[in-house]
């Protein structure tokens, strides 16, 4: 097989672009921002005696705005949001913005002076942005810990710390969207029947026993066709090399170290990463085309080296798309016991080749004992109030109440059905103990009705999961070892810096692991990437973190 350098491709790239400022209307009759902070017997209440300022006004009916994740426009009068108007007195207005068009759309609004009640904020690196524009209300803790406190405790809970994301300058502004399934990190995937006919029993357990398989892989005809076409590795394997020091250099992670954030890239220990990676390039075990990637196009989870026999092993895609028919058993709408589906990188796979066989590992540790391999954000975007809803008094606490209610109610009968809508009509439980259901009828076909009946205005809360496909991965360790960044908004600096320092520590890994320069290159660049404006990142991120962590 032709094994020729391919041509560079951009190395994933982090969340979006923040702004250092940004100006427009915050109110029709007022263009200069203020100060949104509730303050109790002021705002939020007429009555200074009152026992609780934040109360909503027993009687009042309010009108609510409100912007959501969609797919489709809401009905105004969708099944849903009848549903919960009428449960919580309230008229709610869903702005209709056109989900990949969502952040200018809002920003159209913005400037016009008008202002959702319900701020879905889509990009979390956007929070500074629209706090810096007064547009967002200060939201005080114990208006959380009185009108959304389900909320508060499963984030603390499963995710503690997050509520910190949502804070600028130390003050709270929004409440964090955290994913369940992100606590999973990358899957590790080897080729099992390759493993057998190159004579090994068990998956790598240390780096020197995954090198070892590798040159196995790449020498010892693994596919049995008496070519020299296979490799050990390509660009989505290299994650467990670089984890075994301690690091995920391909987006911007940070980890803690003596009490302060150090961003991965640049770490020393990379630089032995990169000298393993040198030898196995020189040495024809890493795919020489690895810097194309493992995707060649079409569904993005899927390594087209992987599963057309061009190297052994990958860490790509997620958890759930590696699934094997029969993994697990769930219930079908009969109630009657079936074997999973297989996921859609299997089905791709045994498509191509019915015999495959496939085994998962765990991270290898490296010399230090280190192991992991990156574990995507949990972070997904953020919840805040506008600013002009706390002109109205109680009416910040009844957008909470809501919000608490249809998003973190204990019962997940409730958390179900503000998803998909009416429990019989809609959709029916399966298996309640293990939260699965199915969509009933025509809707099980219908991907956007839950937008257009406004099933759609919760968020989304880290509850632990409980479902038999997040057990199977329980079970095969997914939840271990997993490099999670401890910083997952973009600060101002690093948005200005970004597409440069990127650039810098692209060049200079390619560079070093094909020999175009010596090992020792690594240094010239961490000068360079720190002189381009990595001392600057670091310097705004440690000031960050002292004020936000816990």
């Amino acid at each position: 097989m032709n094994k020729k350098i391919g041509k560079v491709l951009s190395v994933i790239l982090v969340v979006g672009l923040l702004y250092a400022g940004f100006t427009g209307c915050t109110d029709k009759n007022s263009a200069a921002p203020q100060k949104n902070t509730i303050k109790p017997n002021q705002q939020q209440s007429t009555d200074p005696k009152a026992k609780d300022p934040y109360a909503p006004v027993e009687g009042k009916k309010y009108k609510i705005s409100w912007t959501a994740y969609q797919k489709a426009p809401t009905d105004p009068d969708g099944e849903m949001i009848r549903y919960y108007e009428d449960m919580f007195n309230v008229d709610i207005d869903v702005w209709n913005l056109e989900y990949d068009k969502y952040e200018k759309m809002l920003d159209l609004r913005l400037a016009a002076g008008e202002i959702p009640d319900l701020f879905r904020i889509q990009n979390p690196d956007s929070l500074p942005k629209y706090a810096a524009q007064g547009v967002l209300a200060e939201l005080p803790m114990e208006i959380f810990k009185k009108y959304a406190p389900n909320i508060l405790k499963v984030t603390e809970d499963n995710a503690p710390g997050f509520f910190n994301y949502g804070k600028v300058n130390g003050k709270l502004y929004a409440m964090p969207s955290v994913s369940q399934t992100n606590i999973f990190r990358l899957p590790i995937v080897y080729r099992k029947d390759w493993m057998e006919n190159v004579g090994v029993t068990k998956v790598p357990e240390t780096l020197e026993e995954f090198e070892a398989l590798m040159y196995k892989f790449a020498k010892e005809d693994p596919d049995g066709n008496g070519k020299d076409d296979t490799y050990g590795l390509s660009q989505d394997g290299m994650s467990v090399v670089f984890g075994a020091f301690g690091g995920v250099p391909q987006r911007d992670y940070w980890v803690e170290k003596d009490g302060k954030p150090v961003y991965t890239g640049t770490m020393p220990e990379m630089k032995q990463a990169l000298a393993l990676l040198h030898k196995w390039y020189k040495d024809g075990i890493l795919d020489p085309e690895f810097i194309t990637g493992e995707n060649y196009g079409g569904y993005w989870a899927i390594s087209h080296s992987f599963i057309n026999g061009r190297v052994g092993m990958t860490a790509r895609g997620n958890y759930y798309h590696w699934l094997k028919k029969g993994d697990y058993v769930i219930k079908d709408k009969n109630g009657n016991l079936i074997e999973n589906e297989p996921g859609p990188i299997m089905q791709e796979m045994l498509s191509i080749n019915p015999d495959v066989e496939i085994a998962f590992g765990q991270p290898p540790a490296g010399p230090g004992g280190i192991r992991g391999v990156m574990q995507y954000n949990r972070l997904m975007n953020f919840y805040g109030i506008g600013a002009l809803a706390q002109n109205e008094p109680g009416k910040v606490a009844k957008i909470l109440q809501i919000m608490d209610y249809v998003s973190a109610h204990p019962d997940p009968t409730v958390r179900v059905t503000a998803m998909y809508g009416i429990e019989g009509k809609h959709w029916r439980w399966v298996d309640k103990e293990h939260e699965d259901f199915t969509l009933i009828g025509k809707w099980a076909d219908d991907h956007t009705y839950v937008s257009r009946i406004g099933a759609c205005i919760g968020m989304t809360v880290p509850f632990p999961l409980k479902a038999a496909r997040e057990q199977w991965a329980y079970k095969n360790g997914f939840d271990k070892y997993g490099i999670e960044s401890i910083i997952q908004v973009a600060t101002p600096t690093m948005s200005k810096y970004k597409s440069k320092l990127e650039k810098i520590r692209e060049e200079a890994y390619i560079a070093i692991i094909t020999g175009d320069k010596p090992i020792d290159y690594f240094d010239e660049f961490v000068e360079r990437y720190n002189a381009a404006g990595g001392t600057e990142v670091e310097r705004e991120i440690n000031e960050w973190y002292q004020t936000h962590r816990q």
